[in-house]
């Protein structure tokens, strides 16, 4: 019988504070992050400058974790959280000094973005880790997606109000300077909040290893090509949505009310797998929300409306969390099948991250040398082709035996304050 639990019931109380902390960078990202893009466009109506961000980004973001690895092993998790967050915060600043001349800038900017994000994720990765277990990884990835998905539905359409009315009142960029100078406060709020996360001792990363995971453990090699798929198709979808609901919903207001809906409709679904969720209903609930994601995708070059935009907001808002929610805790479930997990765990963590970054930057290249002049339906051919992923990545994990509660006792590290 399925009995609901406490979202954070049962977990860690550093695991719950890095819930909080994600949630502000989270918030950051839905208040400007989103409308970068739109920003970059604004500005330059180049879709190449917007891809080089996009692809500088993803190319730094490895090299920051091979950097935390190689050369600040004595850093703390807690203490990258913080570097993470005052980079993506210096960003935003620096992209409100620049005002209208950013799309001149978007090397510097792109590499900044890229370490900043690649300090964060590499702490984020290693405190989910050490704080939680097979038995509590559901609920701390639902919590995580309801208080994203809560945050969703309110703070894209009060962002996208605030730029509209900014336009209005002091110019085209007034508004943007708002949400920007915002989501750098929050950031800085979210340092402070850092201080309390866990740092934990690492080996020296060593490339041997991390090039051999696979040979040392066998399953490793099914969430290497989810990773690929992931990233390969994963950034490309968010560069490409992003200019396509501009167009197609024409302002900033109204990207920001059809985000919101997605994350209003996908909290019910999170609260729900955080509730229910057990891990063997995990490929069952991926195949599900797999499914959803690429039928949403074949409304776009049928339909290009805006109630087929609302369409396919619906279906991914369904399938979005049952396919990310559910698959969330696999790779970490591999990992614990490590003989000497804690002492390999960050090798995992880079490998994955090395897999995103090649899919990434690989679907950026393709997409600067094959995108013909931008338009409604070239860009949402796009999405349907690169919205095949989601199966891709189920299919992977699929195979992987035995997906299944981890018997063992909790093997967690058990870490001091940062």
């Amino acid at each position: 019988m399925l009995r609901p639990r406490a979202l954070s019931s049962g977990l860690d109380r550093r695991a719950n504070t890095m819930v909080l902390v994600h949630g502000a960078y989270t918030a950051a990202n839905l208040l400007a992050g989103a409308f970068l893009s739109i920003f970059l466009w604004r500005a330059s109506h180049d879709l190449a400058l917007i891809a080089l961000y996009s692809g500088l980004s993803a190319l730094m973001i490895p090299a920051a974790f091979l950097a935390n690895g190689l050369g600040f092993r004595g850093m703390g998790a807690g203490a990258s959280i913080r570097i993470g967050l005052f980079g993506c915060g210096l960003s935003y600043l620096v992209i409100l000094m620049l005002g209208n001349a950013a799309p001149h800038w978007v090397v510097l900017l792109g590499l900044l973005r890229g370490v900043a994000e690649g300090f964060y994720w590499s702490g984020f990765h290693l405190v989910t880790y050490d704080t939680t277990s097979d038995r509590d990884r559901d609920r701390y990835f639902g919590a995580q997606a309801t208080a994203s998905l809560f945050l969703t539905a309110t703070l894209p359409p009060a962002a996208g109000a605030i730029i509209v009315a900014g336009t209005r009142v002091g110019g085209t960029y007034r508004g943007y300077q708002l949400v920007f100078a915002l989501s750098a406060v929050v950031l800085m709020a979210a340092m402070v909040l850092a201080g309390q996360l866990p740092s934990a001792a690492r080996p020296r990363l060593s490339l041997r290893r991390v090039a051999t995971l696979a040979r040392r453990n066998p399953d490793w090699r099914w969430v290497t090509r989810a990773r690929l798929a992931d990233g390969f198709t994963g950034s490309l979808i968010g560069l490409v949505l992003t200019i396509l609901m501009f167009l197609v919903l024409k302002n900033e207001q109204q990207v920001g009310n059809f985000n919101g809906l997605m994350g209003l409709l996908g909290v019910g679904i999170s609260l729900g797998l955080a509730a229910f969720m057990k891990p063997r209903h995990r490929i069952a609930c991926a195949l599900v929300g797999g499914a959803l994601l690429v039928l949403s995708t074949f409304l776009l070059p049928l339909y290009l409306t805006a109630w087929a935009i609302v369409g396919f907001g619906l279906l991914r808002a369904i399938g979005g969390p049952l396919h990310g929610n559910a698959l969330a805790p696999v790779a970490l479930q591999v990992i614990d099948r490590d003989p000497a997990p804690k002492a390999m765990r960050y090798d995992y963590i880079v490998h994955q991250e090395l897999c995103l970054g090649i899919g990434r930057v690989l679907s950026i290249g393709c997409f600067l040398l094959l995108a013909a002049p931008v338009n409604q339906m070239l860009l949402a051919r796009i999405v349907v082709v690169a919205g095949a992923a989601p199966i891709l990545i189920w299919a992977a994990f699929a195979r992987i035996p035995g997906i299944a509660p981890v018997a063992h006792a909790d093997t967690r590290a058990l870490p001091a304050a940062a």
